[in-house]
């Protein structure tokens, strides 16, 4: 089992570095780096692509690659982080070809700290590359994954008090693998964002981690009484009263 995940990681990793792969990742380095914004605090993690798409910020920071050929390895099943230490975290793609992508969630919501920031990007199964996928054999990368539904992925981050800040379409181009043609078809990302902005072939989420404060908010409260006040209890009358 760890050889055959081992064997897609390395299938992928060879795939990124394609004609197709590279301008995947360069499309997506040039719109996270105008979310760059929402990339604060010192630490920031990317998982998922060896190849550093993590935006240059201004500010003092520590910027990671988790990957196996990258800054750190790891599983992303079980972070090798402690609890609430990281300011950001970028996931590129690691829903899709993850065994457990709810497991992934709940590890990033436990290593992020309070109103930390994760930007997901993620293919769309609805669009020209979910098309490609059903048509393709699903044992080549990147077609063996699973694309998720921007509205399923909004339920789980819902569930881990993820709330979704900004959203970007992108890949309204058709996946084929001459880089030239690729090139070529770049008039239709801006079409597409005006006429069909659902058909995205990927989709990049920008969520912050809410909390609830820790400190409780103390009522004014009264015990309900049981029984009725004194003054509002008749004493039984007495026979002497009955009489009279």
């Amino acid at each position: 089992m760890v050889d055959y995940k081992a064997g897609r990681e390395r299938m992928m990793s060879e795939w990124w570095k394609s004609p197709l792969g590279q301008s995947v990742l360069m499309q997506e380095q040039a719109l996270l780096q105008d979310f760059s914004g929402y990339f604060q605090g010192y630490c920031q993690l990317q998982i998922g692509v060896d190849q550093k798409i993590l935006p240059n910020v201004p500010q003092t920071h520590c910027q990671k690659v988790m990957a196996s050929s990258a800054d750190v390895e790891g599983h992303d099943e079980a972070l090798p982080f402690k609890s609430h230490s990281l300011d950001t975290l970028l996931l590129s793609h690691v829903l899709e070809f993850s065994a457990d992508p709810h497991q992934v969630l709940r590890e990033v919501e436990r290593v992020l700290v309070a109103d930390g920031t994760l930007v997901l990007c993620c293919f769309n199964p609805w669009s020209l590359w979910g098309l490609r996928r059903l048509f393709s054999w699903q044992d080549n990368p990147p077609w063996q994954g699973h694309f998720f539904t921007q509205a399923r992925i909004k339920d789980w981050l819902a569930l881990l008090n993820f709330e979704v800040v900004a959203t970007e379409k992108y890949l309204f181009r058709p996946p084929v693998r001459s880089a030239c043609w690729f090139g070529r078809l770049r008039s239709m990302e801006r079409w597409g964002k005006r006429l069909w902005p659902i058909l995205s072939g990927a989709t990049i989420l920008v969520t912050t981690k809410r909390t609830i404060p820790l400190t409780p908010i103390t009522k004014r409260w009264q015990a309900r009484q049981l029984f009725p006040s004194g003054s509002f209890v008749k004493k039984p009358a007495t026979r002497e009263k009955i009489n009279e």
